[in-house]
């Protein structure tokens, strides 16, 4: 008799097709199928139908990129077409190293020996960082006439430089394994000594196999299932065959990823060497610091590689499309927290032949100079001859709040400054779920008042308002004129509040504003006088409400006030949802949240000393 159609793989209902089959079967006729002994080997005959069916979805969920979860399988599947995911990345600052030689000394150089090492101080704590190569330096005379050797920009890794050795032997299988999941592959070297040459020869990795033949010096590298990184020497067809008894060298950093970003001070305990490969240890080295360490970054998530591998194919190794950029750059900047890339047509006014390229590092505002021609020159190898990227800085779009929040003292189990916290930290943790902090993003207002509603089982309602602020970084002792855009159409009834700033030719006890000073959008520039305003001038600048820009005129401004190294523009938008486009990055400044706690009086009936109205927007 043939088994029922297979329509639910349910344990229960296995079960019970199972007893129907067995039912219609003229050998269990009079059998008892809820009888224990009969009622187990069903459940048994259940249970293997219910885990072979489970284990073939697993299986086949395991053969697509889309749906697999074990990283091993997401690897492997990448592998097919191309793409090897990122290692962990060192973090890299940027450092001088000046040392002063003693009167009369004999030394005309100093090498700066691969693997020495400094130590660098920041917020997460101390960590060693390592140059992988050596650098040569003659000796020169500073301004006041004193022979020193100074490593001018020096570029120094986080992590420690290891070495690790294999011996060729063709009589077994060997595989050459990079024994370190926290290696950064970037600044990995391989030498090999090879048995029919005497001289030590470096090895490169293959970037595109079409330019090489049988004996050049090339590895290929993929991960293995234990998150390391193999390498695979050529065959005598891509690239040289490696010979019985060639000694390999690998040297590579191992770092301790994210974690050494930001450190800000360094302690050079390397070794110098003289002309004669002498230590040097005359003088101690004084390190000042170029840029603190950054882009530091743990090996590539799953989620990334699965996004990653077919854009990177489809992009082929070339940058022609946005999308192509994007996939580049993400790849060659690991540590950036967020990217937007648009073509120059889309600039306004248009400037064509180019890609403007925003990019915003983790833990920074933006990309140190380095860092953007680092990131420039390893584009061109893959930008179009006639296209030109241009690395722009984030434009900071915040969002001010400040909310008035009501609740119940019978049902809340905070005081009012415990509430009070809790709805603070609630907007400051909005960010993170609710698509801000990153370029291209919304702020959906809705979503805010609802996730305030939830901070506290005792709040009953909440009124929040929310502005639009940019900061404006001035050219001090300089007439210039600003254009500061929003993005967003500006509410043709918002103010204008600014903070202060001193201007040029002014007494410098005068401390001026910028102010909305009509409705035709007209700015002023004021300072308190007398408990009123004195105006010295009615038409510094104007307002478009519906382009969402402020323009202010020829000024002069000297410095900003207290501790502030720009402007605050605060405005109120057209709408209480805000979209930040291109280059715009929208987040929530911690400094602009205000919270309000109220007693609800509709729902207790105790008063709170302090309760008023809230008051009304202008």
């Amino acid at each position: 008799m043939a088994f029922n159609q297979v329509t639910n793989l349910d344990f229960e209902d296995v079960k019970q097709s199972l007893r129907e089959y067995l039912r219609a079967s003229p050998n269990f006729t009079d059998y008892n199928l809820e009888g224990s002994v009969l009622s187990q080997l069903i459940d048994i005959l259940a249970y293997n139908t219910y885990y072979s069916a489970l284990n073939a979805n697993l299986v086949a969920n395991e053969v697509f990129l889309d749906s697999a979860s074990i990283r091993e399988n997401v690897v492997s599947l990448a592998k097919t077409i191309g793409y090897t995911p990122r290692s962990a990345t060192a973090a890299k600052a940027v450092v001088n190293l000046d040392i002063l030689l003693p009167v009369n000394s004999t030394v005309t150089q100093l090498v700066l020996n691969s693997g020495s090492t400094f130590i660098g101080a920041g917020d997460n704590g101390d960590f060693v960082f390592s140059i992988p190569t050596p650098i040569t330096k003659q000796v020169s005379l500073n301004s006041n006439g004193r022979s020193r050797v100074l490593f001018e920009n020096l570029e120094i890794y986080q992590g420690n430089l290891l070495n690790f050795n294999y011996t060729v032997d063709t009589s077994t299988k060997q595989r050459y394994i990079v024994p370190d999941a926290n290696a950064d592959l970037s600044l990995i070297q391989v030498v090999v000594n090879e048995s029919d040459f005497q001289v030590p020869q470096t090895y490169k990795t293959v970037e595109d196999i079409t330019q090489i033949n049988s004996k050049d010096k090339i590895y290929f590298i993929q991960e293995n299932k234990n998150e390391q990184f193999e390498l695979i020497f050529g065959d005598g067809i891509f690239g040289r065959k490696l010979l019985n008894t060639d000694q390999i060298t690998i040297s590579y950093i191992s770092t301790d990823k994210a974690e050494g970003n930001d450190c800000n001070q360094f302690t050079f305990i390397g070794r110098l060497t003289d002309q004669s490969n002498q230590n040097y240890t005359s003088s101690a080295p004084s390190v000042s610091v170029i840029s603190p360490s950054i882009n530091g970054s743990d090996p590539e998530s799953i989620s990334s590689i699965k996004f990653l591998a077919p854009k990177t194919y489809a992009a082929q190794n070339r940058a022609v499309t946005v999308s192509d950029y994007e996939v580049l750059i993400k790849q060659l900047s690991p540590s950036l927290e967020s990217l937007t890339v648009y073509g120059g047509e889309e600039a306004s006014p248009p400037e064509y032949g180019k890609v403007f390229v925003a990019a915003k590092p983790v833990g920074a505002e933006a990309l140190t100079t380095t860092a953007k021609l680092d990131l420039i020159r390893k584009l061109r190898q893959y930008t179009i001859l006639t296209v030109v990227p241009e690395i722009l800085d984030p434009s900071f779009l915040y969002v001010d709040i400040d909310s008035y929040v009501y609740y119940n003292s019978k049902t809340s189990k905070r005081n009012s400054e415990q509430l009070a916290n809790a709805v603070r930290n609630t907007i400051l943790n909005f960010t993170t779920g609710f698509d801000l902090n990153k370029f291209n993003s919304k702020f959906k207002y809705s979503n805010l008042v609802s996730t305030i509603d939830d901070a506290d089982i005792g709040i009953t309602s909440n009124i929040t308002r929310v502005r639009m602020r940019k900061n404006l970084k001035v050219f001090p002792n300089i007439f210039a004129s600003y254009e500061i855009c929003y993005g967003n159409r500006i509410d043709p009834n918002s103010d204008l509040i600014s903070n202060g700033f001193k201007i040029t030719g002014q007494p410098q006890e005068f401390t001026f504003f910028f102010e909305k000073f009509d409705d035709s959008g007209t700015i002023a520039l004021y300072r308190n006088f007398d408990g009123g305003k004195k105006y010295l001038s009615t038409n510094i600048g104007s307002i478009d409400y519906d382009k969402g820009e402020i323009n202010i005129n020829n000024i002069n401004i000297n410095s900003i006030l207290g501790d502030s190294k720009a402007i605050n523009l605060s405005v109120v938008p057209a709408s209480n949802d805000i979209v930040a486009l291109r280059d715009l990055y929208l987040t929530i400044d911690p400094s602009g949240v205000n919270v309000n706690i109220i007693l609800d009086e509709l729902t207790s009936s105790s008063r709170s000393s302090g309760v008023g109205q809230i008051p009304v927007s202008s």
